[in-house]
């Protein structure tokens, strides 16, 4: 099973150890390597991006490593792929056209 790892307890997103398919369940791991939930993604997502690992409502903050990385800019549910479709940087402001971008190379499902 494909794991992902949460940094930090506060997290609201863990990052993925290898690629999953719509549907597959991911393990959720702590900085430990003790499982702390699974979750059932809801999309294609690539090694190196985020899950959702609860709720996120739009303008929630995005949580990684205990720290703020952005704002939802739409609701998102547990086991979607967290990324620019769903959620702006607090640091980088990505003009919408590379977004765009972005989402159709990753062939990102909205």
């Amino acid at each position: 099973m494909i794991k992902a790892i949460q940094l930090s307890k506060a997290d609201n997103v863990a990052t993925l150890l290898g690629n999953l398919r719509k549907g597959e369940e991911v393990e959720i791991i702590s900085t430990e390597n003790q499982t702390v939930a699974k979750v059932m993604v809801l999309q294609n997502i690539p090694f190196g991006n985020k899950v959702a690992l609860c709720p996120i409502d739009n303008g929630q903050e995005v949580i990684k490593s205990g720290f703020t990385i952005g704002k939802a800019v739409t609701d998102i549910a547990l086991g979607q792929l967290v990324h620019v479709q769903n959620v702006r940087s607090i640091r980088l402001d990505i003009p919408e056209n590379i977004i765009e971008l972005i989402i159709e190379e990753m062939e990102i499902e909205q």
